[in-house]
């Protein structure tokens, strides 16, 4: 089974018109044949380590697809986890089980490992790249103490991936994860790169320039983060790319007739946090039921906000109207979305400037053939078609919400349409199989030539 999840994870964004494309399912467009990787780019791939957080969680399947992919090109996937080892989980696919039993752990449990970054402490590269990341313009007191961290984490990686001959380190996520491979890449000599996403980018930002001027090559999974880091770091243009990441197709269900449920059933996923949106499509459903629609709102997911969306459902007088069914697992995910009329995504952009980089279910929602009604923020639209595989609306507009998901409530031959398109657009721009390769090509190329050294 896949893993299972806790939740995923713009005005003027482009967006790709299907106009051109027949809406027959029968026809969808073909994937064409990729050269076979070299040996070169293997071999580097084999000395290539990737820092993540804690390994694995359930909320990071969108980077785990490409490792699938990776493993199942023949190609080595090295992680390096701040975490503690966890036992394996069949909630994770079994290429996925296969990475974690050769990761390598903090193990910040032990007093050996403890002792072990004490001692490392006192070597000269190590206070050297202590002071070097002291002299950087950290956004908080808090963050420059956790950049610190970072180094002493590093010192404590650094002999292992000596050992095992890794000659480039590529990081996750902007925050404290690429602080580990900026300092690595000082105690080791060898580069580092980084995929970036929607909340170290918008909302840690600690010290982006310059982690961008000293990165090989910067990657983000959306068109709308790679214009927003090149505007903030122009010289660097060159360095930042696009590498969306997809679905692997041939995991989905197989696909089945367009639901008929009754009531309709408007689906939502993800963290219950602010920036999903979740409290304006409870209030778009209160809308909905005071025009006398019948349908059903199903929640998948939870998060500190339950609380208070649980209490907004009571207020608002939508109680048999709402189901709030708790994290599940990949299967049952998208049982309840093969189940839906619509899924629903109405991102808002937060007081502190959180917002959604492009949610995992959107493309799924869309791969199953399910129209989505999502908000204009961030990457949503390079996705999300208006008025061909599913609606936009502004963010936080309860009453635009309501009327266009009031629309797929009332016509299912407009909904199936829309999600026949929409699922035309995941097979042709978010194959994960097609697109890991830019991934593996910008490592590969990164990783080649560079020799590693330990002081």
């Amino acid at each position: 089974m896949a893993a299972g999840r806790a939740g995923f994870d713009t005005e003027g964004a482009p967006s790709i018109g299907l106009s051109g494309l027949d809406p027959s399912m029968s026809d969808e467009p073909r994937p064409r044949a990729q050269a076979p990787l070299s040996d070169e780019a293997r071999e580097s791939f084999r000395r290539t380590a990737f820092v993540l957080g804690p390994f694995p969680v359930v909320s990071q399947t969108f980077i785990y697809r490409e490792f699938d992919a990776m493993r199942n090109l023949g190609l080595d996937v090295q992680v390096i986890s701040t975490g503690l080892r966890q036992p394996e989980d069949d909630r994770f696919t079994h290429t996925l089980r296969q990475v974690q039993r050769t990761a390598i752990y903090l193990d910040y449990r032990s007093v050996r490992g403890i002792a072990s970054i004490g001692a490392r402490l006192v070597s000269p590269s190590v206070l050297s790249t202590m002071r070097w990341m002291m002299g950087f313009p950290h956004r908080t007191p808090a963050k420059r103490t956790r950049a610190a961290a970072a180094v002493l984490v590093a010192a404590r990686f650094a002999p292992a991936l000596a050992e095992r001959g890794v000659r480039y380190v590529h990081s996750q996520f902007a925050g404290f994860q690429t602080e580990i491979a900026m300092s690595l890449s000082k105690l080791l000599g060898i580069p580092y790169g980084c995929t970036w996403h929607a909340y170290g980018i918008y909302r840690d930002r600690n010290i982006l320039k310059e982690k961008i001027a000293g990165a090989r090559t910067v990657m983000t999974c959306t068109r709308y983060n790679e214009e927003h880091l090149r505007a903030l770091c122009p010289e660097a243009g060159d360095r930042i790319r696009l590498a969306y990441h997809g679905l692997d197709l041939g995991l989905l269900p197989e696909l089945s007739p367009f639901s008929d449920a009754s009531p309709p059933i408007i689906l939502a996923v993800g963290r219950f946090v602010a920036k999903k949106g979740f409290a304006q499509l409870l209030d778009a459903a209160g809308i909905l039921k005071r025009e006398g629609r019948h349908f059903e709102v199903r929640f998948i997911g939870d998060g500190p906000d339950r609380a208070a969306l649980e209490s907004q459902v009571n207020r608002l007088g939508i109680r048999n109207e709402v189901r709030f069914l708790g994290v599940r697992p990949n299967a049952e995910v998208f049982d309840q979305i093969d189940a839906a009329r619509v899924v629903a995504v109405p991102s808002v952009v937060t007081d502190a400037g959180d917002m959604d980089g492009l949610p995992n279910v959107v493309l799924e929602a869309l791969g199953m053939s399910r129209p989505v009604v999502g908000s204009r923020v961030s990457a949503i639209p390079e996705v999300l078609v208006d008025g061909e595989t599913g609606f936009l609306v502004a963010p936080g507009d309860a009453n635009e919400l309501s009327a266009k998901l009031g629309l797929l409530l009332d016509d299912p031959t407009l909904a199936a349409r829309l999600g026949r398109q929409g699922r035309m657009r995941i097979v042709r721009d978010f194959d994960v199989k097609k697109n890991v390769r830019t991934v593996i090509d910008t490592i590969a190329h990164n990783a080649s030539g560079a020799q590693a050294r330990v002081s």
